[in-house]
């Protein structure tokens, strides 16, 4: 219990400064940008952009927004909207997040189940047509990009089958193909971690001698091998579902969902500083959170893991 404390004491100092370095680089580069939020409202009179900007605080010095907003942030206060009228950027995040959280569930629960079981179909039939044929649709998920696969998937089975529909979201139909677009390469990914890793566990000397006391193949699979070839795919989840939970910007922006993806696009676009700054800062925290949880979850499922000799490589 002392080594867990002193570990989550000092994973959560590193967070901190993870996250301070984050918000401080990311205010400084947006700032470092010419123009503003309000540039491009040519027809504003100068003197009421004026009063827009001491409105928002935009005409303080540069180092007084920066002290201003860590001292907003350590009370979670991510500060106002520019562009989207009497909202503010945690009215966003509590808005969007739950869309994107379920559209990422889905993904990452695809991905898994037809990643591992690709995988372990493909190492339990080395160099034979299951393989092979694991192996290729692999390759062809991690060499399509998302947004190129949701193309495909829309055209095909929104378009020519109408078996789905093409955007929007509401009803479990509509999470079909931006699931399925943003879990190819995730899938991909796990199914060649899972084949490379199961094939090295069962040259083992510990599976060798459950084969020796006459263990069924099964057995030997699902009850030693694989938790221990399940560890590079539990490092991966990590930033699998960090990424996807808070929004996968082209996809959402693609099929047209409101989630958080899709606000971070346009805010981008018209240089909304506090939402970008917001989804910035909310999505480092969930990335610290899913590497923490990574790294317990190595510790349970391979004992010989200490708390206070990091991270198994």
């Amino acid at each position: 219990m002392k080594a867990l404390s002193g570990y989550l004491l000092r994973r959560l100092i590193s967070a901190v400064m993870a996250v301070f370095f984050v918000v401080t680089i990311t205010f400084f580069l947006m700032h470092a940008i010419p123009g503003g939020p309000f540039a491009s409202e040519k027809e504003i009179p100068p003197e009421v952009q004026k009063n827009i900007e001491a409105r928002y605080h935009l005409n303080d010095p540069l180092w007084k927004q920066y002290v201003d907003y860590l001292h907003n942030l350590i009370r979670w206060d991510l500060g106002p909207s520019f562009k989207y009228e009497a909202t503010t950027v945690n009215e966003i995040i509590n808005r969007s997040f739950p869309v994107s959280a379920t559209l990422g569930a889905v993904a990452v629960s695809f991905a898994l189940i037809v990643g591992m079981l690709s995988g372990i179909i493909a190492a339990l039939n080395h160099n034979k047509w299951q393989d092979y044929l694991a192996m290729i649709m692999a390759t062809i998920g991690f060499a399509v990009p998302s947004f190129i696969m949701a193309g495909v998937l829309m055209y095909i089975f929104a378009y020519k089958l109408r078996w789905f529909p093409a955007a929007l979201w509401g009803s479990p139909s509509q999470a079909v193909l931006p699931a399925l677009a943003l879990a190819g390469m995730p899938t991909a990914v796990i199914a060649r971690f899972m084949r490379s890793n199961l094939l090295e566990v069962m040259q083992q000397d510990y599976i060798r001698t459950a084969r020796a006391k006459g263990l069924s193949r099964q057995v030997i699979v699902y009850r030693h091998a694989l938790r221990n070839a399940c560890l590079p795919i539990i490092t991966y989840l990590g930033p699998l579902v960090a990424g996807i939970f808070t929004g996968s910007f082209v996809v959402e922006s693609i099929f047209a969902i409101p989630g958080l993806g899709q606000y971070f696009v346009s805010s981008i676009s018209n240089r909304d500083y506090t939402v970008i700054l917001g989804v910035t800062v909310f999505y480092s925290i969930f990335l610290v959170a899913m590497n923490l949880l990574v790294d317990l979850a190595y510790v349970w499922v391979d004992p010989r893991i200490k708390l206070n000799e990091g991270r198994k490589a």
